[in-house]
């Protein structure tokens, strides 16, 4: 199988998106997928400026939520030890001394005067005198207590102490009374206060974890709006690398970004007044040749003419010269069009066009093989559909790729014209004959001198420009052009133009 041989102009074409009109230079031509992008928003990517924004102020927000939620528990829980200790003492005290004082002057027993203590609910009072140990409790004795607290006790020394019975952690206050060998201890639960540190430990840690999601979903609220200037950027870079040169960023009043935006405007300012400064000389470079290109056409008619009819040697020689200048002529023509185009000039008269009427007209001017109704075919409610289209621009376009077609691709095969499903764009398929685009040409052959993948320059006719004005044109007139393959196995160029809307 043959390498695929570049089309009229270049290369294979691609899809044209619309551009700005009035733009110093030729936008690459999108792609359809570029044209029909998902509306659908772009899904979270960690490679992406707002995404790492993102993370970034998730993970500050953690780090701070961490460190506050630590600080917090270390704050409530000492402050809520503390009281504890407090509210014991205080009641162990109060006891101890009333236990003092029932020893001396009332003739209670020691369990009688330790069983109408005031207590807490789940506490329990121990009372030693000269070694003999009385508790209130069936669970709590006097080998439950260190011996170092007890021995402290018996000493003289107050003590306050945090043990653990039977798997539970209780706060133990022993008190020396007044005569020696004599000492009160009460012991105090500390399941409240467990529970209270397990509420607190529980609310802090969802909290923490808790800020996570919504750190993420703040954090992507809170940078769209951030870097929305960057958005702009973005967007008028893309615009004048598609050859919207008059682009240019306003800065909004946005102190950050005035100086960016200043920086950007005088690049892109003097980008599109070398552009235009290059259009206006090739434009009137290619001007300046028309004149003697049409003496040298003159010049050669009168050799033609004065010619010996029986030198076949002078005839060829002739021929080529006549073939080689009518191209560099065609290629004059078109680099004139293109430049005053990227100089700025908008001559586009559109108006009301039956499609298929045109199509016929030009397929029969061209004298191709079989009629013009053989290679044109018309979809469902195509057949009268009217668009809006300068009829000069159109008639080139399909001129050009038709040319494309004959020169690298066997000849057209069929062209058909059909509407899009919502009725507002009607559609030309023009199919050939050749191999095919591989898609990695589709996009570059619009470009001007463009060649397909494998050609060699001086293999083929044309000046490489037909694609580049097709997409001009078809741009110009607010449509779009793009290439698929065809069902015959070729090439199929596809041109959409708006339809000419209903009184």
């Amino acid at each position: 199988m043959t390498a695929p041989a570049p089309p009229a102009g270049g290369t294979p074409p691609a899809a044209a998106g619309n551009a700005p009109r009035g733009s110093a230079a030729a936008p690459d031509p999108a792609t359809p997928s570029e044209t029909r992008r998902d509306p659908r928003p772009a899904p979270f990517r960690l490679r992406t400026l707002r995404a790492r924004a993102t993370v970034a102020f998730t993970a500050v927000t953690l780090l701070l939520s961490t460190v506050l939620a630590i600080a917090v528990w270390v704050a409530v829980s000492q402050y809520l030890l503390l009281q504890r200790e407090r509210v014991t003492l205080a009641q162990a005290s109060t006891n101890a001394a009333q236990v003092q004082r029932s020893l001396v002057t009332e003739g209670l027993s020691v369990p009688q005067l330790l069983a109408q203590l005031p207590r807490e609910t789940g506490s329990t009072s121990l009372l030693v005198d000269d070694g003999a140990w009385t508790t209130t409790s069936l669970l709590i004795g006097r080998d439950d207590l260190p011996e170092e607290l007890r021995a402290a006790a018996v000493d003289g020394s107050p003590v306050r102490q945090r043990i653990e019975v039977d798997g539970e952690m209780v706060l133990a206050i022993a008190i020396p009374l007044a005569e020696l060998g004599q000492a009160y201890v009460e012991v105090f639960p500390l399941q409240e206060l467990d529970k209270t540190y397990r509420v607190l430990a529980a609310v802090l840690a969802v909290s923490v974890l808790g800020s996570v999601p919504l750190a993420l979903v703040v954090g992507w609220w809170v940078t769209g709006p951030t870097l929305r200037p960057l958005d702009r950027i973005s967007a008028a870079a893309a615009a004048v690398a598609a050859g919207a040169l008059d682009t240019r960023i306003d800065p909004r009043g946005d102190p950050s970004l005035i100086p960016i935006a200043n920086s950007f405007n005088q690049t892109a300012e003097a980008l599109e007044d070398r552009v235009l400064s290059d259009a206006r000389f090739a434009a009137d470079v290619s001007h300046e040749l028309r004149s003697p290109l049409t003496t040298m056409l003159g010049a050669l008619d009168l050799v033609e003419a004065t010619a010996d009819p029986g030198d076949a040697h002078q005839a060829e020689a002739l021929g080529l010269l006549r073939s080689e200048v009518i191209r560099f002529e065609r290629l004059v023509a078109d680099l004139l069009e293109i430049s005053r185009a990227d100089a700025g000039s908008t001559d586009v008269a559109v108006e009301p066009v039956q499609l298929s009427a045109l199509i016929r007209e030009v397929l029969s001017r061209r004298r191709l093989d079989g009629s013009a109704e053989q290679l044109l075919s018309t979809g469902a409610g195509a057949e009268d559909v009217v668009v809006c289209v300068d009829k000069r621009r159109l008639e080139r376009v399909l001129s050009n790729l038709m040319d494309n077609a004959d020169r690298h691709a066997g000849g057209v095969v069929a062209v058909t014209v059909t509407v899009t499903r919502d009725g507002d764009q009607a559609r030309v398929l023009v199919d050939d004959a050749g191999p095919g685009v591989p898609e990695v040409d589709r996009t570059r052959i619009f470009e001007r001198f463009a060649r397909g993948a494998g050609s060699i320059r001086t293999e083929t006719e044309g000046s490489g420009l037909g694609l580049a004005l097709v997409a001009r044109h078809v741009r110009a007139m607010d449509g779009r052009v793009y290439i698929e393959d065809s069902p015959a196995g070729g090439a199929r160029f596809v041109v959409e133009l708006p339809v000419e809307a209903a009184p």
